[in-house]
Order: C-alpha cells, then structure tokens, then sequence
C-alpha cells in the first residue's frame, strides 16, 4: 500500500513577512531557538527538498541529509550520489519521486514553497516569525494564480523572550 507522505513546509520569517533579503541571504538573521526546532524536525524527515539557491546557501550544513534540489538546470532528474538529487519540477511528477518517503520537508525558497502550495501539494507549515524587520526581501509564497489556500492555526509557541513565536498550520 503505498500513501502519500507529509509534506511540511518549514519557515522563517521578519515581522513584515521576509524569508531573506535576496536569493543568496544566508539564515543566520534567525534564533538558536528556530534552528534547534529546525534541526530537530529535520532529524524525523525522511527527505528535504530544496530549491537550488537554497541549496547553494546551506550545501554544507545540507550535505549529510537526504535531499531533493529544484533546478532547470536538468531536463528530468539527475542523482549526484545517495543523497542528493536534482529534480526539474516541470520535466517530472513531483508526487511519484517523494512517493517512497513518509515525511518531507520544504525549506524554500520562494519558488519552492510556491510550487507545492500551487500544487496541493502542502499538508502542514512550521512558520518562526522573529521580531525583526527587513523592509525589502523575498516572500515565503509569491504566486502567480488567484488561488485562495486556507490554512488552519494549531498552535502557537513562544520559542524565546526576543520575541521569536513558532506558528503550527494545518492546510484546510
């Protein structure tokens, strides 16, 4: 019997709703508090998919866990070894390649988080607002449908006296 997996999408946030200035902004702008909850529900995911800019900024920290990377730079798939492989999102069928695992996890960016909202693809978002303000940046979903998704509050958490809350959705 094969079921679908989980698949949770997992984010950091500025007040005014940035997940990095740009494409190549690296997360050290985020609590020790987030990255302990990150690292923690990273270990209980089967695999992590990524966007490539994403990949390219966190290749270290990310090389000895299990990894999807969004690129065009294949026409279909490509495997670098075990762990690692490169996918095109519109040369495969996103759902038959996470198929084998039961939990994955989306850490972006912007386009990633996108294409599996735009997809149906989410079951769940993990979303660490921090007390700080770009001004500017990137957004977690930046779509390019009128497509209204509802998402449902579980919980919320205080990770630190900065400020830092963690937001638990369900999508409806």
């Amino acid at each position: 019997m094969n079921t679908s997996p989980i698949i949770i999408a997992v984010a950091a946030v500025t007040i005014d709703g940035k997940i990095a200035l740009h494409a190549g902004h690296s997360t050290d702008w985020t609590s020790s508090e987030d990255k302990d909850f990150l690292h923690g529900l990273l270990d209980k995911s089967d695999v992590i998919v990524v966007g490539n800019n994403t990949y390219k900024v966190a290749q270290k920290p990310l090389a000895k866990r299990n990894c999807v990377v969004f690129t065009h730079s294949v026409r279909t798939t490509a495997r670098q070894h075990d762990n690692l492989l490169f996918c095109n999102p519109s040369g495969v069928d996103i759902r038959t390649i996470l198929s084998p695992y039961k939990t994955v996890a989306v850490l972006g960016g912007t386009q990633t988080y996108t294409y599996f909202l735009e997809n149906d693809l989410l079951n769940e978002l993990y979303l660490t607002i921090e007390p700080l303000v770009f001004g500017r940046g990137l957004n977690i979903f930046e779509s390019m449908t009128a497509k209204e998704v509802k998402f449902h509050l579980f919980s919320v958490k205080k990770l630190n006296r900065k400020g830092s809350i963690l937001l638990y959705y369900r999508i409806v």
